[in-house]
């Protein structure tokens, strides 16, 4: 393969390792019309969502299409990041990537994978919060304009810094920009929380207006924090994550031939969240190397501080259980069974 360009050969092999997980696929139609799918978008290209992990569970749609199925991503935006719901709910784009913590309200019980200390890795994150949700709550129920593919979880939540970052202590007033979840994560410990979507973070450090980000470690490289953060502190199962829902109009889904729906009904789910949650960890993997070579300080919370940091933010879990419970659930069994089900695919 050697006279294959780099980019295409990586496409290649994320394609093949996304086949293992959609074997049994009918096959489709060689009469079924070509379909592409419009993706709306709001990244920058370098990022891995952008440049590795979306095309490559693209591919796999398209291979098990027989080339058939096509999604392609937007050139540029055309809504802000939390618009994403709204342009594939009015029929702007067929799909999106939706951060659910960037619009409160409506998705208050998927937003349980917020809380922090529950999830390892993108890949167990992605997966258990489908089967998770899919199997408690059903996403008609909070997602009832879209049809939702799948969902994939960002990597654990990593604090980075001007300032190094150690302790409680060392948070104090210290202004962090933070999204979704991430508000009340920040203002628990003691920080300073900026609220902003993740595209507007570089600037903001860049200008002062924030002293560090809440983000997964592939921000280092995705969000070019390695330029002005030497800092970043990794906390174990991480201090939150950010579950994103794959969202599809409902038009757009039900115009598809029965072939094409059993594609993405197939390459969705948990195949597409594994898929999904892998490419966030190839990409917190890349961000660490950033940091490592760019000379950046890498530490690992202590033991003795999370227990200290667990019981400034006890109140998170109280708090959703008791949403939870406002809203005919019992929410302290669907936390426990949250918190199994990750330990499931931790396994």
């Amino acid at each position: 393969m050697s006279g294959i360009p780099v980019k295409r050969r990586s496409l290649l092999k994320y394609a093949a390792l996304a086949a293992t997980f959609s074997m049994g696929l009918a096959s489709t139609s060689a009469l079924a019309k070509d379909v592409t799918l419009r993706m709306s978008t709001w990244l920058p290209p370098q990022h891995h969502l952008i440049a590795d992990t979306l095309p490559a569970w693209f591919a796999a749609v398209e291979e098990a299409s027989g080339g058939t199925l096509k999604i392609k991503l937007d050139p540029a935006p055309i809504a802000k990041p939390p618009g994403q719901y709204d342009v594939v709910r009015d029929g702007a784009a067929d799909m999106a990537y939706h951060v659910t913590g960037y619009t409160p309200g409506p998705f208050e019980i998927l937003r349980g994978l917020e809380l922090p200390f529950l999830s390892p890795n993108g890949e167990i994150g992605s997966q258990a919060a489908w089967d998770w949700y899919d199997r408690n709550i059903g996403f008609e129920k909070e997602f009832k304009d879209v049809k939702v593919v799948t969902i994939m979880t960002a990597g654990p939540g990593v604090i980075h810094s001007r300032p190094e970052i150690k302790s409680l202590e060392d948070l104090e007033g210290v202004k962090l920009r933070v999204g979704g979840g991430g508000v009340r994560v920040a203002e628990g410990l003691g920080a300073t929380p900026v609220a902003m979507p993740a595209s507007k973070a570089y600037e903001a450090i860049q200008k002062g207006v924030a002293d560090g980000a809440l983000f997964p470690m592939e921000a280092v490289k995705g969000h070019r924090l390695a330029e002005l953060i030497k800092y970043h502190l990794e906390v174990p199962n991480g201090l939150y994550t950010t579950p994103f829902a794959v969202i599809m109009n409902r038009k757009s889904y039900d115009a598809l031939s029965d072939e094409h729906k059993k594609v993405l009904d197939d390459l969705g789910g948990i195949a597409g969240a594994k898929i999904l949650g892998a490419g966030w960890d190839r990409a917190d993997v890349a961000g660490k190397k950033v940091a490592i070579d760019s000379g950046g300080t890498i530490n690992v919370l202590s033991d003795a501080e999370v227990a200290r940091w667990a019981e400034k933010l006890a109140f998170m879990n109280d708090d959703w259980i008791a949403m939870a419970d406002s809203r005919g659930l019992d929410g302290k069994a669907l936390l426990e069974d949250l918190k199994t089900t990750i330990a499931k695919y931790s396994n």
